[in-house]
């Protein structure tokens, strides 16, 4: 019996995928509302503030789905997404967007694998290292496509993994009040159950 239960706990059930499923579409929809907001004003060039909300979702959806792999599908779900949807996004044509966004999913899973009985510390190593992996390689990406390596690059890259970081303990600390919250509720439970029933 505990080896059929820990059978099931290693791979997604239904209940699992549908709630990473929706996760990704809010986030997704929230980019789309807000992002043509703020792209006008520049400000997004230095510090991705519309990047907060969907970084909260998807460290929730760690949260709740706590197991290896569910950002690495988060992730290859928002690449295909924005694929299709937002060909241009990023500076970075068509599929290649998946290069990185596999790579932060990797990295985020990886590092929300440690110290799992300590929410803030896995995220807090899994936000800084995942946003510092993750601008790496999408200037890596750029550069392989001709973006020239000039001394304004490298100063708004540098920019870009200062405000990154900025973003990623705003994000982590909203997580984990919202987390504070869902925790315990009812559909949590549910889930939980779900799980391991």
């Amino acid at each position: 019996m505990p080896d059929t239960i820990q059978t099931k706990t290693k791979y997604f059930n239904t209940i699992e995928i549908v709630f990473i499923a929706s996760m990704i579409g809010l986030d997704f929809a929230f980019g789309l509302i807000v992002r043509p907001f703020l792209n006008p004003t520049g400000i997004l060039e230095f510090i991705r503030i519309d990047m907060i909300v969907p970084l909260m979702m998807m460290f929730t959806t760690r949260l709740v789905v706590d197991k290896f792999g569910t950002l690495i599908l988060y992730e290859l779900i928002w690449g295909i997404l924005a694929v299709a949807a937002m060909p241009a996004s990023f500076g970075i044509p068509g599929f290649f967007k998946l290069i990185p966004a596999l790579a932060y999913g990797i990295i985020l899973d990886t590092c929300m694998q440690i110290f799992k009985d300590k929410n803030y510390i896995r995220l807090l190593i899994a936000g800084i290292l995942g946003g510092f992996v993750n601008q790496c390689a999408l200037l890596g990406i750029k550069l392989l496509f001709g973006m020239p390596l000039s001394s304004f690059v490298k100063i708004l890259f540098g920019v870009n993994l200062f405000t990154i970081f900025i973003i990623n303990i705003i994000a982590i600390h909203l997580t984990l009040s919202v987390w504070k919250g869902l925790e315990r509720s009812g559909w949590i439970k549910r889930i939980h159950t779900w799980r391991t029933s």
